[in-house]
């Protein structure tokens, strides 16, 4: 009895994992969006949107091309940077010494 369930168990299986290998059928599904008429009404005006990096030539072969972004500058005085740089070395040698103890405190492979 139990050769016949591990048996149909293994047909189950081997059949229900022949869809595994089959190609993806690409359907199309069209979806429409319904807004109400008062969010209809603001936006019934020409939408004027430039795409930034994308321009399309006479050929109608698109072109696309690198924007640098912003340069950030820092707006930290040099008293909150030192103070920064002390918690971070603080903390930096907080670990150094949690560590060096860990490491001299293990137990001699040789005592085993």
């Amino acid at each position: 009895m139990s050769r016949f369930c591990l048996l149909a168990l293994a047909l189950i299986q081997a059949f229900g994992a022949t869809n595994g290998f089959m190609p993806v059928s690409r359907t199309t599904v069209s979806r429409t969006v319904v807004f109400e008429q008062d969010t209809l009404e603001e936006t019934s005006g020409p939408i004027n949107t430039i795409e930034r990096g994308v321009s399309v030539d006479q050929d109608g072969k698109s072109n696309v091309w690198a924007i640098e972004p912003k340069m950030e500058l820092s707006d930290k005085s040099d008293e909150e940077k030192t103070t920064s740089a002390l918690i971070a070395g603080g903390g930096l040698a907080a670990f150094a010494v949690f560590a060096g103890v860990a490491l001299t405190n293990l137990p001699d492979p040789n005592q085993f």
